[in-house]
C-alpha cells in the first residue's frame, strides 16, 4: 500500500494538478470524448430509459465495434503526434513576433481601431439580414463579400482578447489603470455575449465566454473549478434557456404536452436540457455514418480545397470554385438526416474528414500530424513566448477556431486560421514594444 501510494502521489496527483485543460492537445482531446461518447455511453448503461421519451436510443445509437475501435486509433495516434512533436524546429526559425510587448501608448489606439472594426462589422451584419442563424438574406450569403464579412466578423473577439488580456496585466502589475480597463472589458465581453446569444447560435454566445476564460487563465491566474463550474453553465443552462428563446414552439409542442400525460415536470425539463446541450454536441451518429458507409476514398480531394480556401476572395476571384459539400447535402447523403430536412447542417468532423480521403491511413497518419501541429500552435504562442500578451490574445482565438473546426471540414477551418493570422500579425506590429513577459500562478 505505502508503495502504491507513493505512485499515486509521484505520478497521479502531479498530473491531475498540474493538468492544464486549455494546452491545446488537451482541449482537443477532451472536445474529441465530448463530441463521441457520451450519448453512446449513456445508451450503453441504459441511463436513458430513466428519462421519458427516450427507449428508442436503446439500439440505433449503441456504438459497433469497428467505430469505437476506429475512435481509439484516432486518439491513440493524435496523442503519439503531441507526444512526437515533430514540427518543434519550425518554432525557432526567425524571430517571434508574439514575444514583444504592447506600447502602452498605441494600446487603446489599437484597441479603439479593433473594436471598432468589430462594431462596423456587426452593424454591417445586422443591416444586411445575415445576423441571424436561423435565417439569412440568400442574396449576401451566396454574395462574393460574404466570406469577407464572416472573416472580418472576428475583430470583435479579437478585441475582447486585447482588453482581457490588458486588463489582467495592468491588475497583476499593480497598475491602477486596471480599473478603466476591467470596465472596458467587461463591456465587450457584454456586447459580445448577447450578440452571439441572440443570433441564435450557440458557438456565437460561447466565444466571449471563451476568450475570458482563456485570457484569463494564462495571463493571470489559473482556476480550475471556475472553467468546472462555467462548462456547466454554459451546457446545462445557457444552451437550453437559448434554445427555449429561438423556438419556444418546440418546447410547449414537444415537451409540456407530455408533461400532461406523464405529470411528471422534472423528468420533461430534464429531457429538454438533455436535448439541448449533450445532444446537440453529440456526433456519434455522423461518425458512425461516415465509418460504416463510405464506399468510396476520395484520396486528397477535400484536404486539397485548403489551397482553393486560400486563394483570393470571390469580390476578386469571380468563378472561384464552392468548397466541399453543404452540411445539409453530407447528413441526407449519410442518412444522418431525413430527406424532407433542409434547414439541419452537420459536419463530418476532423476524424471523419480524414477517414473519408484516406480510411484507415487517414485516422493514423492524419491524427499523428494534427497532434504535431497543435502542440507546435501551443507551444509557439504560449511558451515560446513566456505567455505574452500578443501571444495569449493569438492563442485565445486560434484556441476557439481549432477546437470549433473540430466538427467541421479541414480545409476550410485552417485556410481560414492561416487568413485570420495575417491580421493578428498586423495588429501586433502596431502593438509591439519590448520584450515582457507574465507568468500564471
Amino acid at each position: 500500500m505505502p508503495r502504491m501510494k507513493r505512485f499515486y502521489e509521484k505520478h497521479i496527483r502531479e498530473k491531475i494538478r498540474t493538468f492544464d485543460v486549455f494546452e491545446l492537445g488537451n482541449s482537443f482531446a477532451c472536445f474529441y470524448i465530448a463530441l463521441f461518447f457520451p450519448i453512446p455511453f449513456l445508451v450503453y448503461t441504459r441511463f436513458l430509459l430513466f428519462v421519458p421519451g427516450y427507449s428508442q436510443y436503446s439500439d440505433d445509437r449503441r456504438m459497433g465495434f469497428t467505430t469505437i475501435l476506429y475512435l481509439l486509433l484516432g486518439i491513440m495516434f493524435f496523442i503519439a503526434g503531441y507526444k512526437a512533436n515533430v514540427f518543434k524546429k519550425l518554432g525557432s526559425l526567425g524571430n517571434n513576433i508574439f514575444e514583444s510587448a504592447w506600447a502602452p501608448r498605441r494600446t487603446a489606439l489599437v484597441f479603439a481601431l479593433v473594436f471598432g472594426a468589430g462594431l462596423a462589422l456587426k452593424a454591417i451584419t445586422i443591416s444586411q439580414d445575415i445576423y441571424s442563424h436561423l435565417g439569412k438574406n440568400l442574396s449576401v450569403v451566396t454574395s462574393s463579400w460574404y466570406s469577407v464579412i464572416g472573416l472580418f466578423n472576428l475583430f470583435g473577439p479579437l478585441a475582447l482578447a486585447m482588453a482581457f488580456a490588458y486588463y489582467f496585466y495592468l491588475l497583476k502589475s499593480g497598475n491602477p489603470s486596471y480599473k478603466i480597463w476591467r470596465i472596458i472589458a467587461w463591456l465587450n465581453f457584454t456586447l459580445e455575449f448577447l450578440y452571439g446569444f441572440f443570433s441564435f447560435s450557440h458557438f456565437s454566445a460561447i466565444i466571449p465566454i471563451m476568450v475570458y476564460l482563456i485570457v484569463r487563465h494564462y495571463a493571470y491566474r489559473k482556476s480550475f473549478w471556475k472553467i468546472i463550474i462555467t462548462a456547466g453553465i454554459v451546457l446545462f443552462l445557457m444552451m437550453p434557456v437559448q434554445n427555449f428563446y429561438k423556438n419556444k414552439n418546440i418546447f410547449f409542442v414537444g415537451y409540456a404536452d407530455q408533461f400532461y400525460e406523464t405529470r411528471d415536470v422534472n423528468s420533461q425539463v430534464t429531457r429538454y436540457v438533455f436535448d439541448t446541450s449533450l445532444r446537440r454536441v453529440d456526433q456519434s451518429r455522423m461518425i458512425e455514418a461516415i465509418f460504416t458507409k463510405t464506399s468510396h476514398f476520395l484520396y486528397g480531394k477535400t484536404l486539397l480545397n485548403f489551397f482553393v480556401s486560400l486563394g483570393p476572395p470571390r469580390f476578386i476571384w469571380r468563378d472561384k470554385p464552392v468548397i466541399n459539400a453543404s452540411g445539409n447535402e453530407l447528413g441526407r447523403q449519410y442518412g444522418v438526416l431525413t430527406p424532407d430536412d433542409l434547414g439541419t447542417s452537420v459536419g463530418p468532423t476532423v476524424l471523419g474528414d480524414l477517414y473519408m480521403n484516406f480510411g484507415i491511413l487517414g485516422i493514423t497518419a492524419g491524427m499523428f500530424v494534427f497532434g504535431s501541429l497543435l502542440k507546435f500552435i501551443y507551444e509557439y504562442f504560449i511558451l515560446r513566448t513566456q505567455q505574452s500578451l500578443s501571444g495569449i490574445m493569438a492563442y485565445s482565438i486560434i484556441w476557439i477556431e481549432v477546437i470549433k473546426g473540430t466538427e467541421d471540414w479541414i480545409a476550410p477551418v485552417y485556410a481560414g486560421l492561416v487568413k485570420l493570422m495575417v491580421i493578428i500579425v498586423a495588429i501586433c506590429l502596431l502593438l509591439k514594444a519590448e520584450k515582457i513577459s507574465i507568468t500564471a500562478k
